[in-house]
C-alpha cells in the first residue's frame, strides 16, 4: 500500500513538474529581429510558410504541436517521408490561407484552431501579417523563399524553430552537420585547384510553364556551393523563360524541382526543343529528391542536397556515400531507420537511375 502510494505521488510530482516547465514563459527573437514573449512554450502552432512545419517537427522530434499548415506543406508531407515517419500529420488541417491566393491568411480558420503561435512569412508586406495580429494572435516571422534565399536565412529559420521548441542542443547538432559537409566541399575544391564549373539550370516549374531560378534564390546557393554556374543568374529570385532562352543557355545539367510533383524527366525529353539541349543529350537531367522535405528548397535537410549535387556536378572530386549519409541523417533528424526501398524512393532511383552518374546512388 505504501509502495503504491509512493509511486502515485511520484507520478503526480512528475506531471506537476512537466506542467510547470511547459508553463514557464519563453522569449525568443524571430528572423526579422522582432522579440516575442509567450506565457508558455507554444503547444498549438499554425505554420503558413512551406518549410516551417517540417522544420519545427525535425527540431522537436514530434508533430503534435502543429495544428495547421498550408496546402503546399501538406502535399510535401503526403508525397515525401514526413507523412511516413509522422502518420498523424495526415489529420492536420491545411485550410489556413485565404481563397484570394498568395500568403494572405484565413484569419477566421486560423483563430478557430486556437493557436498559441502563428508563423508567417516576413518582409513580404504587412498586409499578410497585420490581420493575424489584429485578431490578437502572436505571430513570429520567417524569411526566405520568394523573398530570396541564403544559407544564413536558412540557419536563422532553424534557430527560431529550435528556440520555439526548446531544442537548441539539436539545432547545434544540425549546424555541426552542415558545417562538416560544407567543410568537406571546401576542402575538395581547395585540393583540386581550379576546376571547370558545369553550367546548371534549376527549373522551379517545367510543365505548365518554364520558370527558372535566378541568383537571389536558395537554388543559386546550392549551385555555387557545389562548384556550378547558374545559367539563369540575372533573373533575381526567379522568372518565366522560353524554351528558346534555355536553348541559348544550353546548360550542362538541368534540375527539376521536387515541389512540382507532376513534372518528370519527360518535361525535357518529350519536348521537341528542350530535348536538343546538351544536358538532355548527355543524360544529365535530374528530378530533385525529396526526403522529409523538398531537397531543392532551403531546409534542415539541405546537406543531403549539397552532397547529392556535388556527386553529380563533380564526380571526379566527390564521392559522398549518400545512402549511408541518409541512414545517419534520418536518425539524427527524426530518430528513424530508413529501409533500402525508402532510400531508393527518396533518391528517385526509378526515375533518375539511368541518368548519367546516377549509378553511384544505387544500392550495392
Amino acid at each position: 500500500m505504501t509502495l503504491k502510494f509512493t509511486c502515485v505521488a511520484s507520478l503526480l510530482a512528475t506531471v506537476v513538474l512537466s506542467t510547470s516547465l511547459a508553463a514557464e514563459p519563453i522569449t525568443f527573437t524571430d528572423v526579422t529581429g522582432q522579440e516575442l514573449s509567450l506565457p508558455a512554450t507554444p503547444q498549438r502552432i499554425v505554420t503558413l510558410p512551406n518549410p516551417a512545419a517540417a522544420t519545427l517537427i525535425a527540431l522537436d522530434g514530434k508533430s503534435d504541436r502543429i495544428v495547421g499548415m498550408n496546402k503546399g506543406s501538406k502535399r510535401a508531407f503526403e508525397s515525401g517521408m514526413m507523412g511516413v515517419i509522422f502518420p498523424d500529420t495526415a489529420g492536420i488541417t491545411s485550410d489556413i490561407l485565404a481563397e484570394s491566393g498568395g500568403w494572405m491568411p484565413n484569419v477566421e480558420a486560423i483563430a478557430a484552431l486556437q493557436p498559441d503561435l502563428v508563423i508567417q512569412w516576413g518582409q513580404r508586406g504587412d498586409d499578410i501579417v497585420a490581420p493575424l495580429r489584429n485578431a490578437g494572435l502572436p505571430v513570429a516571422l520567417m524569411v526566405g523563399g520568394g523573398n530570396g534565399g541564403t544559407e544564413e536565412l536558412a540557419r536563422a529559420n532553424m534557430r527560431m524553430a529550435a528556440e520555439i521548441t526548446g531544442q537548441i542542443g539539436k539545432y547545434d547538432q544540425l549546424i555541426a552537420w552542415r558545417d562538416r559537409v560544407m567543410g568537406e566541399l571546401t576542402a575538395g575544391f581547395a585540393q583540386a585547384g581550379e576546376v571547370e564549373k558545369p553550367r546548371i539550370l534549376h527549373l522551379r516549374s517545367a510543365k505548365s510553364k518554364l520558370t527558372a531560378t535566378g541568383e537571389r534564390s536558395y537554388q543559386n546557393v546550392l549551385i555555387e556551393l557545389v562548384g556550378g554556374q547558374n545559367v539563369a543568374a540575372g533573373l533575381g529570385v526567379d522568372g518565366t523563360v522560353s524554351a528558346e532562352q534555355i536553348l541559348e543557355w544550353n546548360p550542362d545539367i538541368i534540375l527539376l524541382s521536387a515541389a512540382e510533383g507532376d513534372a518528370g524527366l519527360e518535361a525535357i525529353y518529350d519536348d521537341p526543343l528542350l530535348s536538343r539541349l546538351t544536358a538532355a543529350e548527355n543524360g544529365r537531367v535530374y528530378k530533385t529528391p525529396q526526403g522529409g522535405y523538398i531537397w531543392d528548397s532551403a531546409s534542415h535537410e539541405s546537406p543531403f542536397t549539397w552532397m547529392w549535387l556535388a556527386n553529380l556536378a563533380h564526380p571526379d572530386l566527390f564521392q559522398f556515400d549518400l545512402r549511408q549519409e541518409l541512414r545517419d541523417g534520418f536518425k539524427l533528424l527524426y530518430a528513424y531507420d530508413l529501409s533500402e526501398d525508402q532510400i531508393d524512393r527518396i533518391l528517385r532511383i526509378e526515375m533518375n537511375g539511368k541518368q548519367q552518374g546516377y549509378q553511384v546512388f544505387a544500392a550495392q
